[in-house]
């Protein structure tokens, strides 16, 4: 295991965590207390997933508030609504062309983290409550007038990795 300046031993186990609040403290004492909870957040995921050799560099412009300088961010996975998250997938298809039209392997274009697209912005109600079949009705009616979209999201679900889909009729998302 290599070393990381900021991976300590959980005392009385055999497990290891990441000191967010040590590094920050490093480069300025007493500012851990005054970073709002997002930016601890950032600088958790910074400390854990970043190259530690650019780790100070990166935590500064958290704790000095800065935006002179991107840092990276490595999200444990992504969550999308089927409108924003297709058009996401579309790039991706339209990337995997570009590579393979230039003898590369497009199947090698796939997220970096997992991805989970729910489906759910495409209900339309045409049938009332009243109706004992109304759910089953509506989804017929959401499936014909999306043929198209849903079998390119079906697609990418096959095709790509680390992307999952959670198809209509499972309920909403909201963000």
């Amino acid at each position: 295991m290599t070393h990381h300046p900021y991976r300590k031993p959980l005392p009385g186990t055999a497990l290891h965590y990441f000191d967010a609040r040590s590094a920050v403290e490093a480069i300025r004492p007493g500012s851990w207390t005054t970073l709002p909870y997002t930016s601890r957040v950032h600088a958790e995921n910074l400390v854990r997933r970043s190259d530690p050799a650019h780790l100070t560099e990166y935590l500064t412009q958290i704790v000095e508030r800065k935006r002179e300088r991107d840092f990276p961010w490595f999200p444990a996975r992504v969550v999308c609504h089927d409108i924003l998250g297709q058009t996401a997938l579309v790039d991706l298809a339209g990337l995997r062309d570009a590579i393979a039209e230039q003898g590369g392997d497009p199947a090698a274009v796939n997220p970096v983290v997992p991805v989970q697209l729910i489906v759910d912005h495409s209900l339309a109600v045409e049938c009332g409550g009243h109706d004992r079949e109304a759910f089953e009705k509506n989804r017929a009616i959401e499936d014909r007038r999306n043929e198209d979209r849903f079998h390119f999201i079906d697609w990418c679900k096959r095709a790509f990795k680390n992307v999952e889909v959670i198809p209509p009729g499972n309920g909403i998302m909201h963000q």
